[in-house]
């Protein structure tokens, strides 16, 4: 007999999670229970509401869940019950446990922060963003998984807000971190505040900060030339059939303790431009693109380019989530939070069990891949069990 000891103590801390049904004493359906069994049909590959609730329907008698349950008779819940207990659900509760058990398997040195749309959840039909929620991503971007969430309940536009309030909750370590962030973040009273906590940040700066950037970039030009560069080529095509070089050059002057002064922003030391080529080997096409960032440190061209390589990562975390979990597709117009902070979840497991096992050949295929991982999941019950059981990060 299995111990199944994590997934216990993570059926324990659902149980916190205040149930919003009125009459404790009939509830048949207890919601820790409930919200289990939903975080391991995500993971057999269940993605709608409806696939869960199936899923659910053909494994009232899964002896896995029993032993965890500790009981020998589960109860499943009619459909809509389901989806009325989902959408209901406390999500700062349950991000709460969230948060507590992922913070065992990070160690926060670099994060990405990004915001995500959730695509399903336009409540009336319009499919324009401002009927669109969505959740600002938290990730370590070394684990590459993700270890908070904010909601935006009024689209990305809150980002910055929501990115405030990530710092007023003591989400992050005490120091030393680097932050990267897209355009969006790019704000003086959150890069001044990482400053001003020895905190490291990339920044990306683009046309919406027009003053910004017209000085970063007429900086470059009065430099002339980098201080230090690098050349970067992809050697297999992108996924669009293309081949990419990078050319990253950092610009600053020696002898200034400052490569810009700017009077919102207090220490910009690095100025950063990258060159982008795009070339089709069939169409022969050549596309070329240009981002300008900014930092409060120095360091070499290559290195500046594995931090902001590494920042790709939160969006391939947003890449699984559509493709391994069909967020893009789910539909729930209404509080869809929950059911992302799950999918989350789920992908965080598998995340780490990539993280372990990369390098070796552990799955029947033979081959160690997020999709390889979710696809033995489909098929193995103990193997899904076994995610739960996963060792935390040295």
């Amino acid at each position: 007999m299995r111990q199944y000891t994590k997934a216990k103590a993570l059926l324990a801390s659902l149980k916190s999670i205040p149930d919003y049904r009125v009459d404790k004493g009939k509830i048949q359906y207890p919601l820790h229970e409930v919200l289990f069994m939903v975080l391991f049909a995500l993971l057999k590959g269940n993605t709608t509401f409806k696939d869960i609730w199936g899923w659910m329907v053909y494994n009232e008698h899964n002896p896995i869940l029993k032993e965890i349950f500790e009981k020998k008779k589960l109860s499943i819940p009619a459909r809509s019950t389901l989806h009325n207990i989902l959408i209901n659900t406390d999500n700062n509760a349950l991000e709460s446990v969230f948060r507590d058990y992922f913070s065992h398997y990070v160690k926060q040195e670099e994060i990405a922060i990004d915001g995500k749309w959730l695509n399903g959840s336009d409540a009336n039909g319009q499919y324009v963003e401002a009927c669109h929620k969505a959740v600002l991503n938290i990730l370590d971007k070394n684990r590459r998984i993700v270890f908070a969430h904010k909601f935006l309940s009024k689209n990305k536009k809150s980002e910055i807000s929501a990115l405030k309030e990530a710092f007023d909750e003591d989400i992050f370590s005490d120091e030393g971190q680097i932050f990267s962030f897209d355009a969006i973040q790019t704000q003086a009273e959150i890069l001044n505040r990482l400053d001003a906590q020895a905190d490291k940040y990339i920044a990306k700066v683009k046309g919406n900060q027009k003053g910004l950037q017209q000085k970063i970039v007429a900086t470059i030009e009065d430099l002339k030339e980098p201080m230090d560069r690098y050349i970067q080529e992809e050697p297999e095509l992108s996924h669009d059939k293309k081949y990419v070089t990078r050319e990253i050059e950092i610009f600053y002057t020696p002898s200034m303790k400052q490569a810009l002064y700017h009077e919102k922003f207090q220490n910009i030391q690095s100025l950063v431009r990258i060159k982008k080529r795009l070339y089709g080997p069939v169409t022969k096409e050549e596309t070329f693109y240009t981002d300008y960032l900014m930092a409060n440190f120095r360091t070499s061209a290559k290195d500046f380019h594995e931090k902001i390589r590494a920042h790709w990562h939160v969006e391939t975390y947003h890449y699984h989530l559509d493709m391994l979990f069909d967020e893009d597709d789910h539909i729930a117009c209404k509080d869809p939070f929950s059911i992302a902070i799950l999918r989350s979840f789920a992908l965080n497991l598998l995340q780490i069990f990539f993280n372990a096992n990369k390098e070796r050949k552990v799955l029947p295929t033979g081959k160690t891949t997020m999709a390889e991982i979710k696809r033995t999941c489909l098929h193995d019950d103990l193997f899904t069990s076994r995610l739960f059981e996963q060792e935390c990060c040295t």
